[in-house]
């Protein structure tokens, strides 16, 4: 048993429940008017993107919560490519947060970066183990 991985794959499990739920609300909200045709295309490719959040997550989640559990072998390399999607999730949240010149309450509003940087850490923790 491995709890880091437990425990980041139980943390994606939830995220991905709030996503799916919360998000696809909050989401929804942002729609505009179907003839505004560039801005309801840029809004379908989000909802595309959104949906695509939630396979990783998922994926993610069931891959870490049956590797901690010894439900499947250890794979170290496949163990640091999962630590190095959610330390890339981290950096380009940060980084699109930064080009926009967002203020710091979007920084405590949109907290996603913080949550990849958790998973990251015990991904990265529980690959030594």
């Amino acid at each position: 048993m491995n709890g880091c991985f437990l425990l980041a794959g139980a943390l994606l499990l939830v995220a991905f429940v709030v996503h799916s739920l919360a998000g696809n609300r909050t989401y929804s909200a942002a729609r505009p008017d179907r003839n505004a045709s560039r801005a309801y295309d840029a809004w379908l490719m989000g909802r595309c993107g959104m949906q695509m959040i939630g396979v990783d997550l998922l994926l993610a989640a069931g891959f870490l919560l049956a590797a901690g559990g010894g439900l499947i072998p250890r794979c170290r390399p496949l163990e640091w490519f999962v630590a190095l999607i959610f330390c890339g999730w981290m950096a380009g949240w940060l980084l699109s947060l930064a080009v926009e010149r967002a203020a710091g309450r979007h920084y405590r509003r949109l907290w996603q970066w913080v949550l990849f940087a958790v998973v990251a850490l015990l991904v990265a923790i529980g690959a030594f183990r």
